[in-house]
């Protein structure tokens, strides 16, 4: 493989997606509030969990609020603002996982790479990954990996012996 570094690459994720999750939470909300005479106690909990999905869908429609960064250090996953990285010498390998109805990209960390959290480990047995990507960014998942995995190998051909 080639280790030139692939070129760096920002994926964000669907509107549409967004737009759907933000419709569906604000029809849980009026159902909440159509329910607020015979059982108030359920409608304020609807209205209260599913304002805050409202809230929280039109938040990552704002620019900059979601992302998936692709460089020839590694990634950045940005969500609702907040940043995690990940570098490619961290990651043993990304794949294919299902989670509910949802096609994710799941990975693995190399041994010791962000210790052995019990989370890890939770999720390793639940989805067969350490950790998941939270969206598709508007590509197949076989597509996501194809890309990621490009990126890792490129720098493992650039720094032998680290990976």
């Amino acid at each position: 493989m080639d280790a030139q570094a692939p070129r760096p690459e920002i994926l964000r994720p669907s509107p549409v997606r967004w737009l759907a999750t933000g419709a569906i939470c604000a029809g849980f909300v009026w159902a909440g509030s159509v329910i607020m005479p015979s059982h108030p106690a359920l409608a304020w909990s609807c209205i209260a969990f599913f304002g805050l999905g409202v809230g929280v869908a039109l938040v990552s429609l704002l620019p900059g609020a979601s992302a998936l960064v692709l460089n020839e250090d590694g990634f950045e996953i940005v969500s609702l603002f907040r940043r995690a990285r990940v570098g490619w010498g961290e990651v043993a390998r990304f794949g294919e996982v299902r989670v509910g109805l949802e096609r994710l990209v799941g990975f693995d960390f190399v041994d010791g790479a962000r210790g052995d959290g019990r989370l890890q480990r939770v999720n390793r047995r639940v989805s067969g990954f350490h950790g998941a990507l939270p969206d598709r960014y508007r590509l197949d998942p076989a597509e996501l990996v194809r890309r990621l995995e490009r990126h890792r190998q490129a720098w493992c051909a650039r720094h032998p012996g680290r990976a």
